[in-house]
């Protein structure tokens, strides 16, 4: 049975169980910017070994890359430039200011990226790298560019990445 995947509905993101396993509720992270959501794996590394005076290897040896998912989120605020880019918020409401660190966070999460229609894809450990890619001319727009790269999760059993098909049920 085939199964056509088709746009996507929104980006969900998760604390990680204490466990070490997928995060067990999910909140959307924002608006995604139109045309931006992929989920991509690059080809192997390969490593081929030849005879000498051959032109067709002997033994061809492949390590696999893991897909990685990019997107951009276009409504950020102060808290969510902390939340993702890392840094510190200070004040409040309208006078809250948002600082950035010099310092490198590791920032992880659960992360699923829900079509509108297909399979639903499920990072239980991400690494997020986010970054800022703001076009402050008269037609550019404010965004964070992220970057979720699959990590091998601590508890044992669980997946780096998985895909569910999207049903009245799942994601709940």
């Amino acid at each position: 049975m085939s199964l056509i995947s088709l746009g996507l509905a929104e980006i969900q993101v998760g604390k990680i169980s204490q466990d070490g396993g997928e995060a067990t509720s999910y909140t959307k992270i924002g608006k995604t910017y139109q045309n931006t959501c992929k989920l991509q794996q690059e080809t192997a590394d390969v490593t081929e070994h030849y005879e000498e005076g051959q032109a067709a290897p002997e033994v061809r040896k492949k390590k696999k890359k893991v897909p990685v998912l990019t997107f951009s989120i276009m409504d950020p605020d102060v808290t969510f430039l902390k939340d993702y880019l890392g840094g510190t918020v200070t004040g409040d409401g309208d006078n809250a200011v948002w600082s950035w660190s010099d310092t490198d966070e590791d920032i992880v999460a659960s992360v699923r990226a829900i079509p509108e229609v297909g399979l639903v894809y499920t990072i239980p450990r991400g690494d997020i790298e986010a970054v800022l890619n703001a076009d402050m001319s008269s037609q550019g727009i404010n965004l964070v560019d992220f970057t979720v790269t699959p990590l091998k999760p601590t508890k044992a059993g669980v997946p780096s990445i998985k895909a569910q098909k999207k049903t009245a049920t799942f994601p709940a």
